[in-house]
C-alpha cells in the first residue's frame, strides 16, 4: 500500500465515544484493567459505588456518600404518600412525575458527554440529569417500594417503563414523563427490528448501560485502558448491549490494536446488524488490512443504513481512497461535505482525495476551507498546492 493510500486508511475511524465494548459475554480484554461489577447488587448501591470512583478519577472530587444516601432517603419519603395512594397501579408514574419533576424540580438535560448528568451526586446536587441519570434515580427510588419499574434502552437513549398485570406504560423524560407508545420509539429511533432494543431491562442490564457510558467518559479523557475494563464490566452485566462491543472497538482502535477492534465491531454487528457506525469503522480496518472488497461492502452498507450521516459517508469515502478508487472517494466526500459543511475530517479527506487524483486546483480550494476549520497538511503537499491557488489581485487593481 503506498503512503497516500495508507494515509486514508488511518484518516477516518469514526470515534463515537459512548459505551465501549468488551469481549463477547464479558471475557477479558487483553490490556484492559479489571473493573468490579457485582451481580445482584441493588441499583442504588452499585450506582453510588461506581459514581464515587468515577467522580474521583474524572474530576478529582470526593463524593459525600452519606449525603447522597440521606438525599435519596428524603426523596423516598417525599414519594411515599403519593406512591401509597397510587396502590401500585400505573398511577405510580404520575406520582413520580408530580413529586420529582414538578415539586422537587428535577429536569432533563440531553447532554450525554457531561458525566455529571449521570453520576449520582451530580444528578442529585444539580437536580438535573440526562435520560440515563434520571432513569437510575427512578430505579433507585423504585427499589425502596419494590415497584415494577424497568429501564428500557434504544440506541443512545433510555427511559422508564412500568410493567404489571401484562400491561406496560412508558415514561419519556425528554417530554416531562409523557407516555410514549413503543411505536413512537420505533419511528423516532428508526428501529427496523427491535433486536436488543425496547426490552424491559433487569436492574443489572440497566447498570450495564451506565457502565458503558461511564467507560466512554474515561475514553474521552484518553484513558482507554481503564475504559476497556469498565466496558468489560458493563458487558458482564448486559451481554446483549451492542454499544459495549462497539465502543470497545473504538478504544482498541485508538490503542492501535486493530485485530481486537475488528473482533469487537463484528460482535456489535452480530447484536445489531443495523449499527451503521460499527460497519463503517470495520470497513476502515478491513481496508487497512487489504481486504478491499469486504471493506467497501461494509462501508456501503453503513451508508444504506444511515444515508444522512456525514460520518458514514466519510468512512466510505476513506475506504474507497484506501483502495485507490479516488473518483468514488471524492464523490462520497462531496456528499458528506454537503451534509456537514463544517466537518473538518471530511474537508481534510476531500482535500487529500483531490490531491491524490491530481486535481490540484480543486484540492487547493478545499485545502483553504479545511485549514479554516483547523486541519493541518504535510508541508510538501502545501507547497505543491500553493502553485495552483488563484493569485490575489494587487491593491488598486481591478480584475
Amino acid at each position: 500500500m503506498d503512503r497516500t493510500r495508507q494515509t486514508f486508511t488511518m484518516l477516518f475511524a469514526v470515534l463515537l465515544v459512548l459505551a465501549e465494548a468488551l469481549p463477547a459475554h464479558g471475557s477479558g480484554i487483553a490490556g484492559g484493567k479489571p473493573y468490579p461489577s457485582a451481580r445482584g447488587e441493588p441499583v442504588f448501591h452499585a450506582w453510588l459505588a461506581h459514581s464515587v470512583q468515577g467522580s474521583r478519577d474524572l474530576f478529582g472530587f470526593p463524593t459525600d456518600s452519606a449525603k447522597v444516601e440521606r438525599e435519596v432517603s428524603r426523596l423516598a419519603e417525599r414519594l411515599r404518600p403519593a406512591v401509597t395512594a397510587a396502590k401500585g397501579g400505573p398511577g405510580v408514574l404520575d406520582a413520580f412525575r408530580r413529586v420529582l419533576l414538578e415539586e422537587e424540580g428535577f429536569s432533563y438535560d440531553r447532554s450525554a458527554s457531561n458525566p455529571e448528568n449521570y453520576l449520582i451526586e451530580g444528578v442529585l446536587d444539580r437536580k438535573r440529569g440526562n435520560c440515563l441519570g434520571l432513569t437510575l434515580l427512578w430505579l433507585s427510588l423504585a427499589e425502596k417500594f419494590d415497584l415494577p419499574l424497568h429501564g428500557v434502552y434504544v440506541p443512545g437513549h433510555m427511559f422508564i417503563r412500568y410493567v404489571a398485570n401484562h400491561a406496560s406504560t412508558n415514561f419519556e423524560f425528554s417530554e416531562g414523563g409523557a407516555p410514549w407508545e413503543d411505536d413512537r420509539y420505533r419511528r423516532t429511533f428508526r428501529l427496523r427490528t427491535e433486536g436488543p432494543y425496547l426490552r424491559s431491562l433487569s436492574s443489572e442490564e440497566s447498570l450495564g448501560v451506565f457502565l458503558k457510558s461511564l467507560g466512554a467518559a474515561y475514553a474521552r479523557k484518553g484513558r482507554n485502558e481503564e475504559a476497556l475494563g469498565i466496558y468489560a464490566a458493563g458487558e458482564r452485566l448486559y451481554p446483549g448491549l451492542p454499544d459495549a462491543p462497539y465502543n470497545a472497538g473504538v478504544s482498541l482502535q485508538r490503542l492501535g490494536r486493530a485485530e481486537g477492534a475488528i473482533t469487537k465491531y463484528r460482535r456489535a454487528i452480530s447484536l445489531d446488524p443495523d449499527m451503521a457506525l460499527a460497519r463503517g469503522n470495520l470497513g476502515i480496518l478491513l481496508a487497512m488490512q487489504g481486504q478491499y472488497e469486504d471493506a467497501i461492502a461494509e462501508g456501503r452498507r453503513a451508508v444504506e443504513l444511515d444515508p444522512w450521516s456525514a460520518a458514514a459517508r466519510g468512512n466510505l469515502a476513506a475506504t474507497y481512497c484506501a483502495c485507490g478508487k479516488y473518483d468514488e472517494g471524492v464523490r462520497e466526500y462531496r456528499k458528506a461535505a454537503e451534509l456537514d459543511p463544517r466537518n473538518a475530517p471530511v474537508r481534510a479527506g476531500l482535500t487529500r482525495a483531490l490531491f491524490a487524483k491530481g486535481a490540484y486546483r480543486e484540492a487547493a480550494l478545499e485545502c483553504d476551507r479545511a485549514q479554516e476549520l483547523g486541519c493541518r497538511f504535510e508541508p510538501t503537499m502545501l507547497e505543491i498546492l500553493s502553485r495552483y491557488r488563484e493569485p490575489a489581485w494587487p491593491v488598486g487593481a481591478s480584475p
